[in-house]
């Protein structure tokens, strides 16, 4: 789209209006809320960007490459190279835990910068009442002025008004970081499902090859009694003789395949604990999302019947103002008794 900033500004020049400025956005000229905001949010992208980098080499099933390889952080500082090799058990259990840690650390930001603004927020209506008391003597003052006592006064209908928009905004702030945070979540309990799969499936297809491998040693066995006289043989295939080697290679088979199952059988344990504390933290942002968004909803609401109030208020303060004070009357009363002694202590 083209810019049109200078002919809309002699089009403002030639109707004697300020031309329109250009506004630099920086985030050091915000509030704290905000600040605080923009960094969960960048740590919350970060976090992202990480995880799908290194997606393709933390699921990878191919065997590790022969050649050593330059032995790298899993920190997030190092996503390029990370994505870019292969990846051990140990370092994709590290990646695990540091991705779980971020996720909490990062959870327990958002539930800090909520709770902050929700102790401004109580803050901010107890101050409000307090000077709305305090201004005219309280209910008194208001009393005198019209009897309007549950009144409130254009002013701070504005003030109440402006108040739910950046309640409204903030909480909408809070709302969107709780949902990113889900999705980081969700994208990170995904992976370590597929990796927990792909495990299992390669489980079972190396038990299925080390009982392919021994079907022709069997085969090969009984052709062999077979072929032998029944009556010679009757011992031996009730009890056929293995020679050492043969036993220390069957023992070394099933030390290796047992070693293998039980490493297998500890990362899917690791991954499942993950997955179970991933899990209840997505279950805490769910919750907290849907009590956020009713809340959201309800100050929108809120705020669209206080900006109809404002008109209604303003009416009411009118008609106050018409009717006959109390009070005016009760001072109009008190002088023309006293002008009324005077008179009469002058005369008699």
């Amino acid at each position: 789209m083209a810019d049109i900033t200078a002919v809309f500004n002699t089009a403002l020049k030639a109707h004697n209006a300020p031309p329109v400025t250009s506004h630099r956005y920086s985030i050091d000229r915000l509030d704290e809320f905000l600040k605080e905001a923009y960094s969960i949010n960048a740590r919350i992208a970060d976090l992202t960007t990480y995880l799908r980098a290194i997606r393709p080499s933390y699921l990878s099933t191919a065997p590790a490459p022969r050649r050593p390889q330059r032995q790298n952080s899993t920190d997030l500082k190092s996503t390029q190279d990370t994505a870019q090799r292969h990846l051990s058990d140990t370092e994709r259990a590290a990646i695990d835990a540091e991705a779980k840690t971020v996720l909490r650390q990062l959870h327990a930001a958002v539930e800090r910068i909520g709770q902050t603004e929700q102790i401004r927020q109580d803050t901010a209506s107890h101050v409000a009442l307090r000077k709305r008391n305090q201004g005219g003597l309280g209910a008194i003052g208001r009393w005198a002025a019209g009897g309007a006592v549950t009144a409130k006064s254009a002013e701070e209908e504005l003030e109440e008004a402006r108040q739910k928009m950046l309640n409204a905004h903030r909480e909408g702030i809070v709302w969107y970081l709780q949902a990113k945070l889900r999705e980081t979540g969700t994208l990170q309990s995904t992976m370590m499902e597929i990796r927990i799969q792909r495990e299992v499936e390669k489980s079972k297809s190396v038990l299925y090859k080390t009982k392919g491998s021994s079907i022709p040693f069997s085969q090969s066995f009984d052709a062999a009694v077979d072929s032998e006289k029944p009556a010679a043989q009757e011992q031996e295939r009730a009890q056929p003789q293995l020679s050492d080697e043969q036993m220390q290679l069957f023992a070394q088979e099933n030390q290796d395949m047992m070693k293998h199952y039980q490493d297998t059988l500890d990362q899917v344990r690791t991954a499942e604990r993950s997955l179970i504390e991933i899990s209840e933290l997505q279950s805490t942002l769910v919750t907290n999302l849907t009590e956020q968004n009713e809340h959201i909803e309800q100050l929108v609401q809120d705020s669209f019947f206080t900006t109809e109030n404002i008109g209604r208020g303003n009416k009411e303060l009118k008609k106050a103002s018409e009717r006959p004070s109390t009070a005016r009357l009760l001072f109009h009363g008190t002088c023309a008794f006293c002008a009324f002694l005077v008179v009469w202590d002058l005369i008699f």
